[in-house]
């Protein structure tokens, strides 16, 4: 299945990425820039994002970068037109938002409201919200489709899960045509602060892994695969209103994921497991009932991310 953006007549889109400059953001610019006659506009405020993954678009005419909050509406007010918009900007994962629960809570609810109040009041065609796996919590069974009930066990979690509520009313008071992504574990290039980075850090500089638990079960689905999906499913209005989830349907423990690094990596480094940490989900595998990918093994993934980080 090939998605692609619908084009107005005259083939020019003009796209909204919030946090375009981040891990994922900035790889659905990579993917983006390659038609030109889109027009995209990034905005970052930089607190997660980074200026070194975009920087080689920025002499691009075609796309604009506005440095801005979306929970501050002078800098919204800086947005022209937009037919699409990927809402990507977000206080990003689960331990970013534990010691910082005030900023996940106002970026990821306040500013996603005032995203969507934008996107409701400029017409937007498409809206398309990355929410998370987080928002199933410890789940009833494995792998989990878009049925299974919401009940996060953290403060990301329950912010998504917010998100998706915001969006649920646009999509119903205001005709907002939205389109929720529940995407797995994402690894790749240029991410940070996340498991499968850490552990390469570690073994880098030749220091000890640490296991929180370690007996978690994730699904971990390759960048590239989900910038693919997120464009599958905004290419189309199949997938208006729908919520859908992203991932491989293949699980791996977190020390089995550690083990693995050490050996593709003839490390040296030890694991060291401490005690599981409550905020932490302990199982999550993926089941789209909607939607599926041919995705990269984890290995050919890991493999990529050793030959890039070490």
């Amino acid at each position: 299945m090939k998605g692609h953006l619908i084009q107005k007549k005259d083939n020019k889109m003009n796209i909204l990425i919030t946090g375009g400059a981040g891990f994922m953001g900035s790889h659905l610019v990579d993917k983006l820039s390659k038609n030109r006659d889109n027009k995209i506009t990034i905005f970052d405020n930089f607190y997660n994002g980074r200026k070194e993954n975009i920087e080689r678009h920025l002499k691009n005419k075609s796309i604009e970068l506005i440095e801005g909050d979306i929970r501050n509406d002078k800098d919204i007010e800086k947005i022209g037109k937009v037919d699409i918009i990927y809402h990507l900007a977000a206080q990003s994962n689960v331990m970013s938002s534990f010691f910082d629960p005030d900023y996940a809570l106002s970026t990821n609810i306040k500013g996603t409201y005032k995203i969507l109040r934008f996107a409701s009041e400029s017409k937007g065609k498409k809206f398309i919200f990355l929410s998370s796996r987080e928002v199933y919590g410890n789940p009833d069974y494995v792998p989990v489709d878009e049925k299974h009930p919401l009940k996060p066990v953290n403060i990301y979690g329950i912010t998504k899960m917010t998100g998706e509520m915001l969006c649920n009313f646009f999509k119903q008071n205001h005709g907002l045509k939205v389109s929720i992504l529940r995407v797995a574990n994402v690894y790749g290039s240029r991410d940070k602060n996340r498991v499968i980075p850490i552990f390469l850090n570690n073994i880098k500089n030749k220091e000890d892994l640490i296991l929180f638990g370690g007996k978690q079960v994730l699904d971990f689905v390759w960048i590239d695969d989900v910038i693919n999906s997120i464009l599958q499913v905004s290419g189309t209005n199949k997938f208006i209103g729908e919520t859908v989830n992203i991932g491989t349907g293949v699980g791996i423990t977190i020390e089995n994921l550690a083990k693995k690094l050490i050996k593709m990596t003839n490390s040296k480094s030890k694991i060291i497991k401490k005690k599981h940490r409550k905020m932490e989900v302990k199982a999550f595998i993926a089941k789209s009932t909607k939607f599926r990918i041919n995705p990269l093994k984890l290995d050919s993934g890991l493999k990529k991310m050793i030959e890039e980080s070490l």
